[in-house]
């Protein structure tokens, strides 16, 4: 636990650092009085709304394979799948987590794996589709202000990054590579048969989820296309009457697939420093320090101290009975 400790303590030191550094040079002071506005406080029940429908998402896609998990389970997964995304450099750590903790509440491994890179495969989607509709209007809006180059390498690197993990997902050879080669740093090594056996099992499940369903997917994708647009609207309660709404969903789609991708734990500092250099250009210094401030308390400060808080107690002990 102490190395949670520290990785909670260094993930939130990094995003105040640089917090800290923007309100210097803005000159910013926060009212306290806005953590009990209106706008604070939906915010915060908009966050709470969108951990409800990414758990029922994970719910249903787990029913579908015939796992009746409850729904304190699925939740416990995304509250803590999140959690390890906050505490790990690039936010890579989520989905190990969640791996895990269905492996251990009696969810195959290959299933496991399958709902949650399929949910990854989503995330791409999505990402890559808003990129692609806003990168013109966003440019064409803000053709001088605007951080072009964080808009092309945005765009890249979502294109990137759901091509591999396509190839990964769904090239058999592809993906017996890499399962190879990070095998060999692995305490306990697997024999090659039982990796290519998992590998036809994880292939098995796909099939059941991709074609004899589809969907199912693209319910599950329409759900998720719903919480970013709920993420967005956290922001766009801070800023309203100063930009279009789906020019807010597109410019922030387009910086987090530059800033999640930043080297430090749940990419922190990398997104305050990204979206206060664009916002900065659009609203004005004090107002973007002041937005991604409020914006980061609720999305990332409350979540992550309270799951640092709760996973001693709810984030290792349990079992089979209880899914």
């Amino acid at each position: 636990m102490k190395g949670i400790y520290r990785k909670t303590f260094i993930s939130i030191s990094i995003s105040l650092a640089v917090i800290i550094l923007f309100q210097f040079l803005n000159s910013f002071r926060l009212d306290l009085k806005m953590f009990l506005s209106f706008k604070f406080l939906f915010g915060v029940f908009i966050l709470i709304a969108i951990y409800i429908i990414d758990a029922i998402r994970l719910k249903l896609l787990l029913h579908f394979f015939g796992y009746n998990v409850l729904i304190r389970e699925t939740a416990r997964n995304i509250i803590f799948g999140k959690f390890f995304s906050f505490i790990t450099p690039m936010s890579i750590g989520g989905q190990p987590y969640q791996i895990y903790h269905l492996s251990k509440i009696g969810v195959k491994t290959e299933d496991a794996t399958n709902i949650i890179i399929s949910r990854t495969l989503e995330i791409s989607f999505v990402i890559l589709l808003l990129d692609v509709i806003f990168v013109r209007l966003i440019l064409n809006a803000y053709p001088k202000s605007f951080g072009f180059g964080l808009i092309i390498t945005g765009l890249l690197i979502s294109l990137s990054i759901s091509i591999l993990i396509f190839l990964g997902f769904v090239n058999r050879k592809f993906l017996e590579k890499i399962l190879i080669f990070f095998n060999r740093f692995l305490k306990n090594k697997q024999e090659k048969e039982k990796i290519l056996e998992w590998i036809d099992s994880l292939q098995g499940s796909i099939k059941v989820l991709w074609l004899k369903n589809p969907w199912m997917l693209i319910f599950d994708t329409f759900l998720y296309f719903l919480t970013v647009c709920m993420y967005s609207y956290i922001m766009f309660l801070l800023v309203k009457n100063t930009i279009n709404f789906w020019y807010l969903v597109g410019i922030m789609a387009l910086l987090n697939s530059v800033a999640y991708y930043i080297p430090t734990p749940g990419s922190s500092g990398g997104i305050e420093s990204t979206y206060q250099i664009v916002f900065t250009q659009i609203f004005g210094g004090a107002k973007a320090i002041e937005t991604v401030m409020i914006f980061r308390i609720i999305t990332f400060y409350i979540p992550l101290i309270l799951s640092t808080i709760l996973f001693p107690k709810f984030g290792i002990n349990y079992n089979k009975e209880e899914g």
